[in-house]
């Protein structure tokens, strides 16, 4: 077995053993979100969102097609995915509220990643 194959399934296994083990506490911070205090994802939108007069009238109230839990979760998703990117919006100096994006962030990551690296080490023939 070669460097390259040997690199390849410690990744692919580096990121599907943190799929695993994000998908429950994943789960469970997406509903704590999306289902529980607008608080939450009012100071997530402040922080990330590009638009905010999309989401909140001129009073500051989220306008009623954003408020559905599946927006609020979908919108989550969506800054948990380009948080690489969209990071340097953020103000806030919060270590916890930059952890909180960069777990999710690897968690959404590893859905993509990790099917990635299971083809490459398939395509590699090193699993037959």
């Amino acid at each position: 077995m070669s460097w390259y194959e040997i690199i390849t399934i410690v990744i692919g296994m580096a990121f599907g053993g943190y799929l695993v083990l994000w998908s429950i506490p994943g789960v469970i911070m997406s509903a704590m979100v999306s289902l529980g205090s607008i608080e939450r994802i009012l100071f997530i939108d402040k922080q990330l969102a590009k638009n905010l007069s999309k989401y909140y009238d001129d009073r500051g109230y989220m306008r009623w097609k954003y408020q559905m839990s599946y927006s609020i979760g979908t919108r989550l998703f969506g800054y948990w995915l380009l948080y690489p990117f969209i990071k340097h919006r953020a103000t806030t100096t919060s270590k916890k509220f930059k952890l909180f994006m960069w777990v999710n962030c690897i968690g959404v990551w590893s859905f993509f990643i990790s099917p990635c690296f299971s083809l490459l080490v398939k395509w590699l023939g090193v699993i037959s």
